[in-house]
């Protein structure tokens, strides 16, 4: 299996549901939408291929939020974005285990650079 880091910002289309959610006094229903989307991905075709998803706590969304997916099918990664349509926007790419030890990172680095 192949381990894609997807980072995902707001989508332009969202941020103007929000904008118009706070002029019209209707931000709580808007965020409760926002959420039911993002735990619906839980029970998607997709659902056991997430391995792991970061968001930064804030409400800035200048920084990308990040999903960790395992798959060795690319419809996976389609089919999260296509779930995720005008609300979240994702850029994947393969990712490289580089672990947390010395020896492991030293390791990965061997791979990554071709060393090994």
């Amino acid at each position: 299996m192949t381990l894609y880091i997807g980072y995902y910002t707001v989508a332009d289309a969202q941020v103007q549901r929000f904008a118009d959610a706070e002029d019209n006094g209707t931000t709580a229903e808007a965020q409760a939408a926002f959420q039911a989307r993002v735990v619906a991905s839980r029970q998607g075709s997709f659902a056991g291929n997430i391995v792991a998803s970061y968001s930064a706590i804030t409400t800035a969304w200048d920084n990308p939020n990040i999903m960790i997916v395992e798959t060795d099918d690319v419809a996976t990664l389609s089919a999260i974005g296509a779930h995720y349509n005008t609300v979240l926007e994702f850029t994947w790419t393969p990712a490289n285990s580089i672990g947390t030890s010395t020896d492991q990172v030293e390791a990965a680095m061997d791979r990554q650079f071709g060393r090994n």
